[in-house]
């Protein structure tokens, strides 16, 4: 009966907040787990094909939206926290509220975007037959710690996977792939691009550089950014495990993706920039074909997706394209950088929303870590706002930004109609927020019709 009280009651919850105007993705979980604390385990163990957890550092939005997008075109009924609400209430909500009128959701099976310290508790409560580790990097140290913190996370909730449950994981990655070394079912991603050797001119933040089994310092055949590459270890010979999904031609902003597949190879649509988005291609497809779906048919529904919500999403603002990309750490913010300096545009226009709310970390001296000095040039003209639009400032100038080029605006809905009203129609123009100024400038373009809500995809 408490089982029954805490669904209805969250739903309601849900419909009223939504209907507020407040969001509150998570509410109803709270309310839920309230009443019977075994919710999220009671629905996860009534989803016929299991839980999907996918977890890591960056790309779970966006992976999770290209696996979510594979599954459903294949025909699969999917519960997806699209929301992005991925810790234990947005878990829970999103499993409660997959079905208006059921008790349990009729669907097929679950994937859902976890918080990297969410996952022993998401792991043990939904007893997941597949988890997705996309790479760890160092992210929030106010949060999380040391890079160990987050692996010993993640390593616990692997411990509580089905004993027939399969894992994926990313190849290139030595401290994710190491998670691998104790089972057999693990499908690996990973890249051979030998055409594109380690980036010159900066060294970009390497957050595993030693050896996961001994300890001794890796050697890297071929580095791809980060810590990400072909390795291998001198002294214990621990190495990169060979990909079952691999990445073997990357046209950067052009063309098409050439992967393959177990000797079978496949041409992609290249609708996302940036080589990271080519491993969160190879994480969705992993988990497509872990669930039979065709390899060919793959192409077509990849050809039809459209980026998650903040993640390189292509918006217009009237005769403006802007293109709106989260950053949350060093590797992420490096990657999104790299991705806008190879657009082959002359002038770029772009504006920095740097928060220090608890979801975005409140300790912003990652940004020291961030390689501007690598990336600034004549070409950029910057609107800084938010919480800390002063430190993010400073960061440029000490990176060798001209002062002249730089406009500090508190407010980000100034700060982007001022970018707007002095920008050409034929210019690149950018926005790069962290996690709580994504969500407010976003909402900011939604009230004004330039977006659909996320919850609306």
């Amino acid at each position: 009966m408490k089982f029954f009280w805490a669904v209805w009651i969250a739903r309601i919850v849900g419909w009223v907040s939504r209907l507020s105007g407040r969001g509150g993705s998570s509410l109803p979980g709270l309310v839920a787990r309230r009443i019977d604390p075994n919710v999220f385990r009671r629905i996860s163990q009534r989803i016929p094909r299991g839980v999907i957890l996918l977890t890591g550092t960056n790309g779970k939005t966006t992976t999770a939206a290209i696996a979510s997008h594979l599954l459903r075109q294949s025909g699969l009924k999917v519960i997806h926290n699209r929301a992005g609400a991925n810790l234990i209430l947005g878990l829970t909500a999103t499993m409660i509220q997959a079905s208006r009128w059921r008790l349990y959701p009729p669907h097929d099976l679950a994937l859902l975007e976890t918080d990297e310290a969410t996952m022993p508790k998401a792991a043990h409560e939904g007893r997941p037959r597949v988890i997705v580790v996309t790479n760890f990097f160092r992210d929030q140290l106010d949060r999380y710690g040391e890079l160990s913190t987050t692996v010993n996370f993640v390593k616990n909730g692997i411990s509580s996977l089905d004993p027939d449950g399969w894992l994926i994981l990313n190849a290139d990655d030595p401290q994710v792939a190491y998670l691998g070394q104790s089972w057999t079912r693990v499908i690996y991603f990973g890249a051979d691009l030998s055409a594109y050797p380690t980036p010159a001119g900066h060294q970009d933040v390497a957050d595993a550089r030693f050896c996961p089994r001994c300890g001794s310092e890796l050697m890297y055949s071929r580095q791809y950014y980060a810590h990400l590459g072909d390795y291998r270890c001198p002294s214990c010979r621990y190495q990169r495990p060979l990909p079952d999904v691999l990445l073997v031609d990357w046209p950067k902003t052009k063309g098409a993706l050439r992967i393959d597949y177990r000797g079978e190879q496949i041409r992609v649509p290249n609708r996302l920039p940036g080589l990271y988005n080519a491993y969160n291609v190879m994480a969705a497809m992993a988990i497509a074909l872990l669930y039979e779906v065709e390899l060919k048919s793959l192409v077509a529904s990849l050809s039809a997706f459209r980026p998650a919500f903040g993640r390189m999403e292509e918006i217009f603002l009237d005769d403006h394209q802007l293109w709106l990309a989260l950053v949350k750490n060093p590797v992420g913010f490096n990657q999104v950088l790299n991705t806008i300096a190879e657009d082959e545009g002359t002038a770029k226009n772009l504006l920095f929303i740097i928060n220090d709310r608890y979801a975005d970390g409140q300790d912003v001296s990652w940004l020291w870590d961030v390689d501007f000095e690598n990336f600034v040039n004549s070409d950029w003209r910057v609107w800084i706002s938010g919480i800390r639009a002063r430190d993010m400032a400073v960061r440029l100038l000490y990176a060798g930004l001209s002062p002249e080029v730089i406009h500090v605006i508190k407010k980000p809905d100034v700060a982007l109609r001022d970018m707007m009203d002095q920008t050409a129609t034929n210019q690149a123009n950018y926005v790069l927020p962290t996690y709580t100024a994504l969500l407010d400038i976003r909402q900011y373009l939604t009230d004004r019709g330039y977006t659909r809500h996320f919850r609306e995809g």
